[in-house]
């Protein structure tokens, strides 16, 4: 094109892969270069090509101008001519060696009607085939006798150019046949190629290091000898290299050893100081402040740990998740305008550099776009900082430390203060298998899918007739080396001493499988009114448990709060399947979704996700120790696996791989006593393991997993999600304690009582007939569970010229509280036809509104009032102190909780929107909340209104009898006095003055001529 620069071809041609279509579907790829040739070209370049094709096929020199012997090539009838590519163009090949680990097959299908018993795997690539032993019986053990086997093959230097391995898995049937079950294809091996650090190329094979996915490794020892290991490097890692003799420290016992202090207490990322520092003046000040007030309120709201329970670690930490993902976002949102205004800077520059340097400048904006998708991606993939990171997370957005004030800055104030000091858990927003720290648990054991048939458009699942569970591991091979280990025919590997040198036995293992499941979110609606009556059925292997009789009625989200246990063996009763069913009461229940879980790779996994380590060691309580194995018998026994100096205790420290970690000396005991023990310093070492040299990895810590379930009718459409976890323990250890009962919480009964006392400053809506002055006829409204539920009202307090109401009126509202979710619970039936009740939470809120009463049009609404019970503005004194600035919510106005406070009283302002859309004060109400359980309130019974028992006063109202008669007086005499009260006032006085000057002079000449006359 004329537009297109110039530039030298590319001699030789590169090889590059290309796609093979289909139709619109990709049917393979073919490895291949081109090249366009002018044709006919002159005499002398083709000698001149012919003398190198010479030189390249022949290894003797021949002289420039002689003649030719023609280059031999085999021909065909009907391809013509095999060129063999130029030696420029061809691959650079060397010897590699495939180490192949035979573990097991899974879930295979039926082939030809028959069940497949004596499966056999072979893999291929490069023309080399490998076979594996045959398992004599596929039901009782599907796994291979003999794991690993390796073959030599020549393979191209450059992985880009690397063929693809075949899996094809065989049934060995009788007479010597053989059928083909299916096959997996691994089009790149770049996952599987071991690459050493630039460091010790040689080192690392030597040693038997064994990477996995995530750049990490697996040790063991090939050829004996140091049993150092150095860890593979990925493209993307940076290999930084210490000088550990640089930081030497003035006591030479400890030259190289690295002291970890943390407090079990707090947070393991602590980010609180950077915070703290991050504050500036005006955090200090407000500190300075606040000072013991702060303190003070904070001392009075810590919480019994005797009334903790799971459910309180969870909902802690489940606003931990809720504070972190709110930060990610407003983090990203500043991102994103940052990035727009640079964007908006660049496009309003002019840049005379030409042409390469602008697309270079555009290209590194994109890659940093990438960027921050990538780490948007991960943010809400959640890791596993959204547990760990609890109170210095809900420090970061409280408004103790906060500058910038939201609308819910109270609100997140006051949680932060009811979950302080309550111990968390991490709850993963994904499978745990998503998770980046633990990669899926592929260290060294991946799932191959087989698959069978031809393919069809889009991803077809019935494909899938099986799957191989093993792992491939290539390298290149030394000259002169002839195997690893005590070899037989075929590269068998008796005694592995090569990369898989430390797997387990693959013999049969029993477990104890304990399932969690806590609750199900944004269920799939499967019934008519747009509900669902969720039940839970679990599987693994021949067990199975169905939970139908304990459905849940007409939920979307319903709260199970279950555990089931299982004895299974590994592997055949390795798949956990968790299905969620809708109850019907007619006709077949129908399959809302499911999710399946391989266990197997999760129990062999070095991330230890058996049972969750948990952030603190307790003996008893809430937060008790449930693992069979104590942290110091799990630090010794990964110690131990991982070739890791160590443990050394110490009282409060432990050392392990010249690390020194510390944490409490003692612990305490159920009678509130204290005892030393080294359980909290090696607990300490397993929440930092994966900073341990060698052998560290990240821990699956205790937690709940958010796993999405899908219908197999309805392939790739999430049905919903279900939070859940598993433990497992072996059978041939000692057995674990009791299940953590996670069993939902039943609400408590409560009894509160409002007195409405007084009004204040209610506007008037109503003309008086008579004088046209404005009044009001006041009565007050009031409702917990809703407007049709438990609505009362007060009298009415007729003719209020003034906006003043007296009632001394009591409304009495009981409720089913469930205080870890801050929610009231309602059962109700939904309809009159309806088979069971329905459970609805709303949040415990007290409405009041005031309105004035008509008798012959509907009365008019003036005002509101929602007092959230968990936090509401404390409530004023006196009625001039009553403003609309008690309704803030940025944290200016103190809060009270009646949970805690139980009996409140004070003025509240009514407030409601005007024509601006701005809150108007309406009035004012003098209230008082009186909270108590439901024995407390059947010992001390109470009346409605101002009945039996504990009778109100009746207020001190203006009589009405006669107001027909009266009134239009009395409402006169009110005009008049209301709007000339100061005039008559002075008129009075002035009147009085006057008619003493009058009186005075009118008198004075009488007394005085009396006076001169003497009489």
């Amino acid at each position: 094109m004329a537009n297109e620069r110039y530039t030298l071809p590319k001699f030789p041609p590169t090889l590059d892969w290309y796609p093979i279509f289909r139709g619109q579907e990709q049917a393979g790829e073919l490895l291949a270069a081109f090249e366009l040739i002018q044709n006919p070209i002159h005499e002398e370049e083709i000698l001149q090509a012919l003398y190198e094709q010479w030189d390249d096929k022949s290894k003797t020199e021949f002289p420039r101008g002689a003649k030719l012997p023609p280059v031999t090539q085999p021909l065909e009838s009907d391809r013509g001519p095999i060129v063999p590519v130029p030696r420029g163009i061809r691959p650079v090949v060397s010897k590699h060696r495939i180490e192949i680990l035979f573990w097991g097959v899974r879930e295979l299908k039926r082939v030809q009607l028959t069940s497949v018993d004596r499966p056999r795997v072979d893999i291929e690539c490069a023309g080399q085939i490998i076979q594996s032993t045959v398992i004599a019986n596929a039901k009782k053990n599907p796994n291979f006798s003999i794991p690993v086997k390796f073959f030599d093959v020549d393979l191209p230097e450059n992985e880009v150019f690397m063929p693809p391995l075949t899996i094809r898995c065989v049934d060995c049937r009788n007479f010597g046949r053989f059928t083909l079950v299916g096959t997996h294809v691994v089009n790149s091996l770049h996952k599987f190629m071991y690459k050493p650090t630039p460091e010790t190329p040689e080192g690392s094979i030597a040693n038997g290091t064994l990477p996995i996915d995530d750049g990490r490794s697996f040790h063991g020892s090939i050829h004996g000898g140091d049993t150092r290991s150095v860890r593979s490097v990925r493209a993307d890692d940076v290999a930084i290299k210490i000088d550990t003799m640089s930081h030497v420290s003035h006591s030479s016992q400890h030259k190289e050893e690295t002291v970890i202090k943390i407090d079990p207490v707090s947070t393991q990322h602590g980010d609180n100081k950077e915070q703290e520092e991050g504050l500036g003046e005006e955090g200090e000040k407000k500190k300075k402040k606040k000072g013991g007030k702060e303190e003070e309120a904070e001392a009075e709201e810590e919480t019994d740990e005797s009334t903790l329970d799971w459910w309180s670690k969870y909902f802690a930490s489940l606003e931990t998740l809720r504070a972190w993902q709110e930060q990610q976002e407003a983090i990203e949102k500043k991102e994103e305008q940052e990035a727009e205004k640079e964007d908006s800077q660049t496009d309003g520059k002019i840049i005379d550099k030409g042409e390469p340097e602008e697309k270079d400048k555009k290209k590194k904006k994109k890659d940093k776009k990438k960027d921050k998708k990538k780490d948007k991606d991960k943010d809400k993939e959640g890791d596993n900082k959204a547990g760990e990171e609890g109170k210095s997370k809900l420090a970061k957005l409280s408004p103790k430390t906060s500058r910038k004030k939201d609308k819910s800055s109270g609100v997140t104030e006051l949680k932060r203060n009811i979950y302080e000091g309550i111990e968390q858990l991490k709850i993963y927003p994904c499978p745990l298998e998503d998770v980046d720290d633990f990669n899926g648990f592929h260290e060294w054991l991946h799932t191959f899918e087989l698959l069978r048939g031809k393919k069809e458009e889009g991803e077809d699942d019935s494909r899938v007739v099986g799957k191989f569970k093993g792992c491939l591991q290539v390298y290149k091979s030394k000259e002169g080396d002839d195997g690893a280990g005590s070899v037989i025919g075929g590269g068998e590997m008796i005694n592995p001493t090569g990369m898989f040198a430390h797997i387990p036995n693959n013999d049969p293992v029993g477990v104890l499988v304990r399932v969690y499941i806590v609750k199900a979110t944004d269920l799939h609606p499967q019934d008519a009114n747009g509900k669902a009556d969720p039940y839970l059925k679990l599987s693994l292997g021949k067990h199975q448990v169905n939970d139908k009789e304990n459905y849940v009625s007409k939920q979307l989200n319903p709260v199970f709060g279950k555990s089931f246990d299982f004895e299974a063996t590994f592997p055949m009763e390795s798949m956990l399947c968790v299905q969620i069913y809708d109850w019907d009461l007619v006709g077949i229940d129908d399959l809302i979704g499911e999710t399946k879980i391989d266990l197997e790779n999760r129990y062999y996994s070095r991330h230890r996700a058996t049972c969750g380590v948990s952030s603190v060691y307790a003996i008893h309580g809430y937060n008790a120790w449930r693992d069979p194995q104590k942290p110091t018998e799990v630090l010794k026994k990964l110690c131990k696996d991982g070739k890791v100096d160590g443990p050394h205790f110490s009282p409060g420290k432990v050392r392990v791989g010249g690390r020194v970690f510390e944490g409490a000396k003692e612990v305490e005991d159920e009678n509130g006593g204290k005892r030393p023990s080294d359980e909290p310093s090696a607990l300490v070492a397993l929440t930092q393991w994966h900073e341990v040299p060698k052998a560290g990895c990240a821990l699956v810590p205790e937690h709940v997993e958010t796993r999405p379930i899908y219908n197999p009718e309805k392939p790739g459409i999430e049905q919903g999600k279900v939070e859940m976890w598993v433990d497992m323990f072996p059978m041939d250890m000692p057995p674990p304690g009791p299940p953590t009962d996670i069993s939902p919480r039943k609400p408590k009964s409560y009894e509160m009582r409002v007195i409405i006392w007084n009004t204040d400053d209610v506007i008037a809506e109503d003309d008086d007939f008579f004088t046209g002055e404005k009044m009001s006829d006041i009565y007050v409204k009031g409702w917990v569970k809703g407007n049709t539920e438990d609505k009362q009202e007060t009298d009415i307090h007729y003719r209020s010229l003034t906006g003043e109401g007296n009632f001394n009126w009591r409304f009495i509202y009981p409720f089913e509280y469930l205080a870890a979710e801050e929610k009231i619970v309602i059962s109700r039936k939904e309809s009159l036809f309806s088979w069971d009740e329905t459970e609805y939470k709303i949040p415990a809120r007290l409405n009041l509104q005031v309105w004035d009463a008509d008798h012959f049009s509907a009365d008019d609404f003036l005002g509101s009032l929602v007092m959230d019970l968990n936090h509401f503005p404390r409530g004023a004194k006196t009625s001039k102190q009553c403003t609309l600035d008690m309704l803030k919510t940025d944290g200016s106005v103190p809060q009270v909780n009646l949970f805690k406070q139980k009996r409140v009283k004070g003025w509240w302002p009514f407030a409601a929107k005007g024509e601006d859309d701005e809150l108007e004060l309406t009035g004012k109400v003098e209230a008082e909340l009186n909270l108590m359980s439901a024995e407390e309130a059947e010992k001390s019974p109470a009346g409605l209104g101002r009945n039996e028992p504990d009778p109100l006063e009746k207020p001190n109202r203006p009589d009405h009898t006669m107001a027909f008669v009266f009134g239009p007086i009395k409402q006169l005499w009110f005009f008049i006095w209301r709007n000339y009260k100061w005039f008559i006032i002075k008129f009075v006085v002035i009147l009085c003055v006057v008619a003493i000057f009058v009186l005075f002079f009118y008198s004075m000449p009488g007394y005085l001529t009396k006076k001169m006359i003497g009489a």
